[in-house]
């Protein structure tokens, strides 16, 4: 076959490969073909050559099937990943927009039995809003751990504000609980880390299955 053909046959073989794949290594496998090709030229025997297409051919199928399998799994475990974060975002978002309504509901109906979690409705929508926001930016930018995010995350947002009114709420309303306020922070950081938690358990049992 003529030189100048050959690397050309070759490059045309490597579209058998998933995309990802020839975009990381495919020049690095043309360039490398091309110089065996040139060297085996340089010796002057057919049979170099021969044995290198052979090689080569062989190389092949082994390889294009084993590397559509791989891509195959990383993007089934992408799908899947996918479909996790997209629950998981839903169901905090149907959570804050639950609490949102029953908040303003009991306000503006004056239903006593709503406005006596009026504290914690308040911390779970406020914290459940920025928090989820924080942990999923972190979580899918840098390598941090998810549950450990979660847990300083939440600890922030709702340690933070309860010390600050802990000092100034009375300043601002006279008629401010302080007792009710922690409740609803701590509630609020016991409800979104243990949600956090048990989705992060529900993640390891189905990794280990």
């Amino acid at each position: 076959m003529n030189r100048s053909i050959s690397p050309r046959v070759y490059r045309i073989l490597l579209l058998a490969y998933p995309a990802q794949f020839r975009r990381e290594y495919g020049l690095q496998m043309a360039q490398l073909f091309r110089d065996s090709w040139r060297y085996q030229g340089r010796q002057g025997t057919k049979f170099g050559l021969l044995h290198l297409w052979l090689r080569t051919l062989l190389d092949l199928i082994q390889t294009v099937p084993h590397e559509h399998l791989h891509n195959l799994g990383k993007e089934k475990s992408l799908m899947n990943n996918l479909r996790k974060d997209a629950l998981a975002v839903a169901g905090c978002l149907a959570i804050i927009v639950i609490a949102f309504f029953l908040l303003q509901y009991g306000r503006s109906h004056n239903v006593p039995s709503i406005l006596l979690f009026g504290y914690i409705l308040d911390a779970v929508l406020t914290t459940g809003v920025i928090g989820n926001l924080v942990v999923f930016f972190l979580t899918k930018t840098t390598r941090l751990n998810s549950l450990r995010t979660a847990l300083w995350t939440f600890l922030i947002l709702n340690g933070v504000p309860a010390i600050l009114l802990a000092f100034i709420g009375s300043r601002i309303d006279p008629q401010f609980s302080l007792g009710s306020v922690l409740v609803g922070y701590v509630v609020s950081f016991l409800f979104w880390y243990g949600l956090h938690w048990m989705w992060a358990q529900k993640g390891r049992g189905q990794v280990a299955a």
